[in-house]
């Protein structure tokens, strides 16, 4: 998934939970954030569905390497932010350039 940041950035990242099978969700409804995760946010997140965890994307948390990635854990289980993927404009298009 490719959201674009307040700013204008773009970030990139798998909808696979990191080490695990459920597939994660972009929340842009802060009342189903407020209601589904029991979690008060003023801006989208990223949440687990399976173990209603809480991914921040404003933030950065650790990486499995040490590194720092967009995405802290600030609710539940979530071992680590979700996995980062290098995405770059070419044009009209968003290119994945590669996966952490």
């Amino acid at each position: 998934m490719v959201v674009r940041l307040p700013g204008g950035s773009y970030w990139a990242f798998s909808l696979r939970e990191p080490f695990g099978t459920c597939e994660l969700e972009y929340v842009s409804d802060l009342e189903k954030l407020r209601s589904d995760y029991n979690f008060r946010a003023d801006h989208p997140m990223v949440g687990n569905p399976c173990n209603r965890s809480v991914y921040d994307l404003l933030k950065y948390g650790s990486a499995s390497n040490g590194g720092l990635v967009r995405g802290e854990v600030v609710q539940g289980l979530g071992i680590r932010p979700p996995m980062a993927i290098e995405a770059r404009e070419d044009g009209q298009k968003i290119v994945a350039v590669r996966m952490e």
